[in-house]
């Protein structure tokens, strides 16, 4: 599906024409007109030839030539006739405000406008419309001012009001396209952003996302940006909710939804955000960045900056450069005694307002090796007397001139709200954590379209039921995973004999299908060391009055004590996964967990555990013996395979016992 006449049009035809204030037509026109829009621009109305000086057509179909965007803006039981005529002429896409349909209930309404499309690009319905600064064409249901010159972020938005909010913030600065979903009947965020990926002119995408939609597009789609050095940042909103789909143990608890959309996102570079401001000044800062391992020299006339960007860099792991001898000998040659040689440099009032001093301390810090980024921190306060705001612009002046004499780009940053001088990024955490995120190896389009490979593959899960566990084990085992040995029991004879076969001590538990968690019966007996008491917890088990239908007796052999972690696989979110990290019975509440997208290999499942805070435990911190990482990881991918190759949809082990030379899963839930 090719987007680029909708959001790049040359003209424009609006259905539901009219003058009346406030109607959504009305705001498009005017926006329009004082947007600056050279193409064509004409208005459909049954019985109006002109509505404010636009010529008007009585249908769609009157249209000599096919236009690139139909706006339509028109009630929702009209909406999707027109959108066949828009395909039938061969438009290039259309744009439908009007609610009243799926988010209402009218889901046939909306299934009628899916027919209609028949794949021709809508966008909506329910939602604000485009606004193409580039193009000046503001196809938007609300009054918009666009900025004098197109910037290099794009915002694709799943919410109207973070489009409403982000044209205004700061007066549109930086935007280049701002796509408004609405319901996404046709056009998902998934199309956007690759065609987005491919534009001329953009250089980020910043995303609000409540839906996650289909994972194998999105990552298709992530994959083009990775081609084209489009960086991402993202927000995410649901992080606070739980995902249940999971609905197995822990699995459900420990990798929510959110968790596995923002594991996806990092495997494609992007940058996680919390709110509105912090999702736009963080996509200014990456389109301003560049992507380079080496570190970020610090620039301020205030040691309070030098600090906090210290701080805040530390937070979000982005690296100051330390500076050589070299550096900081030529800074003592140039800086006033008051001041200090140092990475982040505060080089003092004693060269405010000076721009060949600012500019040459700049430059000295920029020459350095270590640096790919110069930042400096400066506020500058509204409304300031003209003499006094020519000092604050020549001092900052001073650190442009010398990262360019350097040749190494230089990026203005304030601290407070309101305070940003023209061009600089509003905030230090927002600019730190794209840094960050580009001091980072580059995300790889081939990762991405083998994730979405992954995506495809798998199969989804038809019911809550799962197998027995002597089955799970025995399907395991055969796979390659190495599970604690086991044998099944009928009667409390069968297991008698099982545990003298298997040797003593043993685990006794109940196993039947669709039985998730058997300690709820009671079904468990640990620690059974005698064959006798074997027999008598058998007989116990066997008599529960809660027994499910088909049960047997699982007798296990005992594993002698490890780290108890936690390997779970599991296609309920947005990517297939694998969840790995602290198990046993404090799964929960240790949260020490890590989700990567499935597929995984023995390095990759390394790195992830490298994440954990129990990592020097089993790496065995503090003289102790380490734990078997190496066996962990191969477990780890030999199960993922059973998810990838879709013969399951859920595998949990947990826990894992991990020895020192061995890592065994002791309990599995798996589900068809």
């Amino acid at each position: 599906m090719n987007l680029d006449r909708l959001l790049s049009p040359r003209s424009v035809a609006v259905i539901g024409a009219t003058d009346r204030v406030g109607s959504y037509a009305r705001v498009t026109l005017d926006n329009l007109r004082e947007g600056g829009f050279a193409g064509s621009v004409v208005g459909v109305h049954p019985t109006r030839r002109e509505v404010l000086g636009v010529r008007c057509v009585p249908t769609l179909a009157d249209l000599d030539s096919a236009v690139d965007a139909v706006v339509i803006a028109t009630p929702a039981v009209t909406v999707a006739a027109q959108v066949r005529v828009a395909r039938e002429m061969h438009c290039g896409g259309a744009i439908v405000y009007a609610a009243g349909f799926a988010e209402a209930g009218e889901h046939a309404l909306q299934d009628e406008l899916v027919r209609a499309a028949a794949g021709f690009p809508v966008i909506g319905p329910n939602g604000n419309g485009v606004v193409s600064v580039h193009a000046r064409a503001a196809l938007w249901g609300d009054a918009v001012r666009l900025p004098e010159v197109a910037g290099s972020i794009a915002l694709v938005t799943q919410s109207g009001n973070v489009g409403v909010v982000s044209l205004a913030h700061r007066q549109g600065l930086g935007l280049h396209t701002v796509v408004s979903l609405g319901n996404a009947a046709v056009v998902d965020a998934a199309a956007v952003i690759g065609q987005l990926a491919v534009t001329d002119g953009v250089r980020v995408v910043a995303m609000y996302a409540e839906a996650d939609g289909d994972g194998a597009r999105l990552c298709e789609a992530l994959a083009l940006c990775a081609e084209n050095d489009v960086r991402l940042v993202v927000l995410k909103a649901g992080r606070s909710a739980q995902g249940a789909a999971a609905g197995a143990a822990h699995t459900s608890v420990l990798a929510g939804d959110h968790r596995v959309y923002a594991a996806l996102m990092r495997e494609a570079g992007a940058v996680m955000v919390r709110e509105p401001v912090e999702l736009l000044e963080t996509a200014r800062a990456l389109s301003l960045g560049v992507r380079d391992a080496r570190g970020i020299g610090v620039v301020t006339c205030s040691g309070g900056d030098s600090v906090m960007a210290a701080d805040i860099a530390d937070d979000v792991r982005a690296h100051i450069a330390t500076l050589t001898a070299g550096t900081l000998e030529s800074l003592r040659a140039m800086l006033p005694d008051t001041a200090t040689a140092m990475n982040p440099l505060d080089h003092t009032n004693a060269v405010w307002a000076d721009t060949e001093a600012v500019a040459a301390l700049t430059e000295i810090v920029a020459r350095d090796p270590d640096i790919a980024q110069i930042v400096y921190v400066q506020d500058q306060p509204p409304e300031l007397p003209s003499d006094a705001a020519a000092e604050w612009t020549a001092t900052r002046e001073g650190a442009l001139l010398g990262g360019s004499r350097a040749g190494i780009p230089t990026v203005v940053v304030s601290t407070a709200p309101g305070q940003s001088p023209p061009g600089a990024v509003a905030g230090l955490a927002p600019l730190m954590q794209a840094l960050a995120a580009l001091q980072l190896e580059a995300p790889t389009a081939r990762r991405l379209r083998s994730i979405a490979s992954a995506a495809q593959a798998v199969v989804t899960a038809t019911g809550d039921d799962v197998l027995a566990e002597h089955e799970g084990a025995a399907l395991l085992s055969a796979s390659g995973v190495d599970v604690a040995s086991s044998m099944v029991a009928t009667t409390p004879a069968d297991a008698r004999e099982a545990a003298a076969a298997l040797g003593l001590p043993v685990v006794l538990k109940v196993s039947a299908p669709g039985l998730l968690h058997v300690t709820d019966i009671g079904g468990v007996v640990l620690g059974l060391s005698d064959l006798r008491d074997v027999e008598e917890a058998a007989t116990r088990l066997l008599a529960l009055p809660d027994l499910p239908a088909g049960a047997a007796l699982m007798v296990q052999q005992m594993i002698p004590t490890g780290v108890e972690m936690l390997v779970s696989i599991h296609v309920d979110g947005v990517v297939p996964v694998l969840v790995i990290g602290r198990g046993g019975t404090w799964a929960e509440s240790s949260d020490d967990v890590v989700v990567v997208p499935l597929p995984v290999d023995e390095p990759a499942v390394e790195r992830a555990i490298d994440g954990l805070r129990c990592r020097d435990e089993l790496r065995g911190a503090r003289g102790t013996q380490p734990y078997d990482v190496a066996a962990l990881c191969q477990l780890a991918v030999g199960a993922s395979r059973l998810v990838t190759e879709g013969r399951l949809s859920l595998v949990e082990l947990n826990p894992v016992i991990v020895t020192t030379n061995r890592a065994v899963a002791v309990d599995a839930v798996l589900r068809p």
